[in-house]
């Protein structure tokens, strides 16, 4: 058990406790992360790169490991499991809630360069037949709060319109949502790559986008946060493979001038015995 000081600490500044704990032993990192209620754990994970985050996870059993999991945003959780061996991520799929492991298992079949792969499914959304009154409730309940836009699906699960909160706080108990609800302005592709919606204009308003499949099925939304620290870390990916083709373009270099040397060096000295001669 944590003491109530380290607990406000990694509960409070989970970015500065996930850099203390890169710096621990394999051992002191194991044993703080089975300590930690799994909330906290999670949050704290999450204020890592995907691989750290990895690392120090596969040092506990695969029980803690799936319900740590099953407490970090699913975008998080699918950038982990890549990391970690199919056989691994079969079992811990296999140890969480089921509605958990279908909304992972859908962002392990993208490649980790596209969007659905780091689509956010756990968000309400409403029906055209829903009450305004029942909607807010829903709201207030559920506690996921994706911006003043909620998306409202029709029976296929295809994305029929939008609604702004504003619009619900305004509006009667008794009306309906299709009354009220707008044509979505902006709708993101599952397979688009993220470099492609990085600069897209409806981040300057928007936090979240709605995004859907090839069969125009409402996969979730899309956070901006998401795609700009995937976008630095593209632009970070291209720096260091510019970094180290330069330094081999340099040992190169180095290379074939101690070769030329030696082959210069020879010449010479041929040239020195045939004058000798």
């Amino acid at each position: 058990m944590l003491d109530p000081v380290t607990k406000g600490y990694l509960t409070l500044r989970p970015n500065a406790a996930a850099k203390t704990l890169l710096r621990l032993e394999e051992r002191d990192i194991r044993e703080l992360l089975e300590a930690m209620p799994r909330t906290v754990a999670a949050n704290v994970l999450e204020q890592m790169a995907s691989v750290s985050a990895s690392h120090c996870l596969i040092k506990l059993s695969n029980n803690s490991i799936s319900q740590i999991l099953t407490h970090m945003q699913p975008p998080s959780s699918v950038a982990v499991l890549r990391h970690m061996h199919h056989d691994q991520v079969k079992e811990l799929l296999a140890r969480m809630p089921r509605t958990v492991a279908v909304r992972l298992r859908l962002g392990l079949r993208y490649s980790d360069s596209v969007i659905g792969a780091f689509v956010d499914a756990n968000v309400i959304t409403l029906t055209p037949e829903h009450h305004v009154g029942d909607a807010l409730r829903l709201y207030r309940r559920e506690g996921q709060y994706t911006g003043h836009t909620i998306y409202v699906l029709n029976e296929h699960r295809h994305l029929a319109g939008q609604v702004y909160l504003n619009d619900l706080l305004g509006a009667r108990d008794r009306s309906i949502i299709s009354r009220i609800m707008h044509p979505a302005s902006t709708v993101l592709s599952a397979r688009a790559t993220l470099q492609s919606v990085a600069k897209h204009p409806a981040w300057l308003t928007n936090d979240y986008l709605p995004v859907i499949n090839r069969n125009n099925v409402y996969q979730g939304v899309l956070g901006r946060d998401k795609v700009m620290q995937k976008n630095q870390q593209l632009i970070d990916n291209v720096t260091d493979h510019s970094e180290l083709a330069s330094t081999r373009a340099a040992l190169a270099d180095i290379f074939w001038l101690g070769v030329g040397a030696l082959f210069i060096g020879g010449a010479n000295s041929a040239e020195r015995s045939e004058s000798e001669d």
